[in-house]
């Protein structure tokens, strides 16, 4: 099995049993403490979301690019890298740390609709979670260390393993009668703990002194162009990403914020296969242009956008099949109901933005980052006002959709000039490969769905039921639809399982 096939395994199954483990925690929670509980606790992860966004600031693309370039014909620049962005990220975490800790009461008074709870136990709750969570700027440059070297299965390890064991100290507490506060601390002693675990992981690698931070000139000066750009695409991606909860925040009330926040998260989660291939592109997009160029690049292109627009398609159309029954459980039949439009919303979504990563990281590869930092520039005009309309006018209906009208915009800037100026295809070859996709999606999930309305048969068989009915069309179908590149790709692969598994004669 290749590297770059390694990492897109090992980001897979990571991702996964996160999203098993969160489902628990949740659903105890909710059960324990109450949706006011968990709304504060998402509040502060989207708050935290936003500051390590904004002041990452492009940077953990900067190391992946470099890392993955010079670790083995400059080790000693990627050494002052590593000592110049260890300061930046602990410079702004005790920055961030100062302001969280006495801007709290402020942001409980005057943002959060709070009904229950009261705003003290808030407020303790935002400084002590808000700062322990900032220990998320300082990990991703260990976390982009990795990604550099394509040696993702740390970063999977340490989370799957950080996460399982916040997620059961958490049932743990709650089972023995523990509050809110208990828990609370907790969370924040397991992000310091996956912090720390991250550090000593990236020694394995490089010495200790590595990870002292000092500043170094000829890093910043080599940097800056790359690094600047990288930046706005970051903080303005952040912008659009949480927007909708921000704005959420203020209108809805914190429980439902909450349940939306969740709805969210779960569906993020199911950008696991995306995510995976994106991420494990970007090095290797980046090696292979430093080797030879963009022709090197189109045929790894050609077959990792295959791979990606057809292979996720049947996990996020088990989105909305899985909702009703998954949400019920977590929390109650009303709450599953009034998720199932917006989370259908936020599917078809994140799949359009995950056909959008593979040429972004191309982009990116070939050094154009100034595509997506327009794009998301004149999104700022356009996709917000649009974002913050739609929640006031129909709440989490309206976030929902928020999501699908930010790629929507994506697809009509940032792909003409991708196509033109990187990938040097015509667009229409591009928007003619996603629009197939998304008439068999129609034939077979759209079609699925519509036999299960007009029955008014939402049963945990019928869903199933009509959830594989709909893969086995949509899989037969695409047969017809991928490349062949990612065919002979597949029967490879099929055939190195032949060998293994089936007995020769």
């Amino acid at each position: 099995m290749s590297k770059l096939s390694k990492n897109i395994v090992y980001n897979i199954g990571g991702q996964g049993l996160l999203l098993i483990l969160s489902l628990v925690a949740v659903k105890y929670v909710f059960n324990r403490l109450g949706g006011e509980a968990l709304g504060i606790i998402y509040f502060t992860f989207t708050l935290n979301a936003i500051i390590c966004a904004v002041m990452e600031m492009g940077i953990s693309s900067t190391v992946v690019r470099e890392v993955s370039a010079h670790v083995k014909d400059e080790p000693d620049y990627i050494h002052k890298l590593i000592q110049t962005v260890s300061l930046f990220h602990w410079a702004i975490y005790i920055l961030f740390a100062v302001i969280i800790y006495f801007g709290a009461p402020f942001i409980i008074e005057k943002w959060i609709n709070l009904k229950s709870m009261d705003t003290a136990t808030a407020k303790r709750v935002l400084q002590i979670l808000g700062i322990a969570a900032l220990t998320a700027l300082p990990k991703s440059l260990y976390a982009s260390i990795f990604r550099g070297l394509q040696r993702m299965e740390f970063n999977n390890i340490i989370d799957v393993f950080i996460t399982g064991l916040q997620q059961f100290g958490i049932i743990v507490i709650l089972a023995i009668g523990g509050g809110l506060m208990a828990v609370v601390s907790w969370m924040a002693i397991s992000f310091l703990l996956g912090m720390i675990c991250y550090l000593f992981s990236a020694f394995y690698f490089f010495s200790w002194k590595s990870f002292i931070p000092a500043y170094h000139d000829s890093v910043i000066k080599k940097n800056l162009g790359y690094t600047s750009n990288m930046m706005l695409i970051s903080v303005l991606s952040m912008i659009h990403m949480q927007f909708d909860k921000v704005i959420a925040s203020k209108f809805l009330s914190i429980a439902v914020f909450g349940y939306y926040n969740f709805a969210y998260g779960a569906v993020s989660k199911a950008t696991l296969m995306t995510s995976a291939i994106a991420q494990a592109a970007f090095p290797s997009f980046s090696a292979l242009f430093k080797e030879g160029g963009r022709d090197c690049m189109m045929p790894q292109y050609r077959k990792l956008q295959d791979m990606l627009c057809f292979s996720t398609v049947p996990i996020f159309a088990a989105v909305p099949f899985a909702a009703i029954p998954i949400f019920r459980l977590v929390f109650n039949n009303e709450v599953a109901k009034s998720l199932l439009l917006p989370i259908t919303f936020l599917a078809i979504g994140f799949y359009m933005h995950g056909t959008l990563n593979v040429p972004y990281f191309f982009s990116l590869s070939v050094g154009k980052p100034e595509i997506s930092v327009k794009s998301n520039f004149y999104a700022l005009f356009i996709v917000l006002p649009v974002t913050a309309l739609l929640i006031y006018f129909f709440g989490l209906n309206g976030a929902g959709f928020s999501w699908i009208f930010y790629q929507l915009f994506a697809y009509s800037y940032a792909i003409p000039r991708i196509c033109s100026e990187c990938l040097i295809i015509p667009v229409s070859e591009w928007y003619g490969h996603i629009l197939r996709i998304f008439i068999l999606i129609s034939l077979s999930y759209g079609l699925a769905w519509l036999v299960l309305y007009l029955n008014n048969n939402y049963s945990i068989f019928a869903l199933i039921l009509a959830y594989i009915s709909a893969s086995i069309v949509f899989l037969i179908g695409s047969y017809f639809l991928i490349s062949e590149d990612f065919k002979k790709v597949i029967f490879s692969r099929l055939n190195i399982l032949k060998v293994k598994f089936v007995p020769q004669q």
